[in-house]
């Protein structure tokens, strides 16, 4: 086996790649890759509790926590005590995030096409498939 053949290899080279595309964007913003992703989930879909976002965002919920903190320091986002379980808290977008979701968006919605650009419908599809195999693999506890 050729090393440029390790699916490992490859598909950490590709999201090397893609983050770049994204990096120099992003930075505008004061924003990491992770947190610039964090902030398009959550103008998705407002209001959901860190651990739906940690599913959302297929994160672990420290990694998603720790986001979500440092996104609140620099006025990006907001926990709110749910109304029918003060216990849990919600987290919306501020002032701030408002003022940029539509660049943001756009930024996102912009660099991902230029990406699925590279393929056919069918191809895409495919790729869809092949992601979803090596999730549903990785998730089977199958050891090696």
């Amino acid at each position: 086996m050729v090393f440029e053949d390790c699916v490992c290899f490859r598909l950490g080279k590709t999201v090397r790649r893609v983050t770049r595309a994204y990096r120099q964007e992003i930075s505008k913003y004061k924003l990491t890759h992770g947190q610039f992703f964090m902030m398009v989930a959550i103008y998705e879909e407002e209001g959901l509790l860190p651990s739906e976002l940690a599913e959302k965002t297929s994160q672990d919920r420290a990694t998603t926590t720790g986001l979500l903190d440092r996104l609140e320091k620099d006025g990006w986002v907001i926990r709110k005590a749910d109304r029918d379980d003060r216990r849990s808290l919600r987290i919306f977008h501020t002032r701030k995030a408002s003022e940029h979701k539509k660049n943001i968006i756009t930024l996102f919605e912009k660099t991902n096409q230029k990406f699925l650009n590279c393929f056919t419908q069918s191809e895409w599809s495919q790729m869809q498939d092949f992601l979803s195999r090596l999730d549903q693999f990785n998730d089977s506890n199958q050891s090696f």
